[in-house]
Formats: C-alpha cells, structure tokens, sequence
C-alpha cells in the first residue's frame, strides 16, 4: 500500500515537472524570437523556428515546430 502511494507522488510529481519544463521551453522559444505567428505571405519572420498556433489555458502560447535553426 505504502509502494502505490508513492508510485502516485512520483507520477505526479514527474507530470507537474514535465508541464513547467514544457513552460520554460515555450517562454524560452518566444522571449528569443523563435516562435512567431505567421506573416501574411504565410512564412515565419527570419529567425523564427516555430508558429504560433494558440494559446492555453493558461494563456501560454500553443507552438508548432515548422523549421531547425543551425547556429
């Protein structure tokens, strides 16, 4: 009984983690300029790696991948 109770914190515990590493990597991507919304020609700005296609729940935008950057 004990073994389950703490499988379920751990479990929670590593979901609460993925969900702010997942914040951190989004806030990181848009405070650098690499998530952008679409311009009307349909392409991201230069830089940008990523589209913006939402927004949350929590009002974090909701991004997808569309090119690599190499640096």
């Amino acid at each position: 009984m004990v073994n389950s109770i703490a499988q379920s914190q751990a479990s929670e515990t590593a979901t609460t983690s993925r969900s702010l590493d997942e914040q951190t990597f989004v806030r990181g991507l848009v405070e650098r300029g690499e998530a952008a919304y679409l311009g009307k020609d349909g392409k991201l700005p230069p830089g940008a790696t990523h589209e913006i296609v939402g927004r949350g729940p929590d009002g974090l935008p909701i991004v997808r991948r569309l090119r690599f950057a190499i640096r």
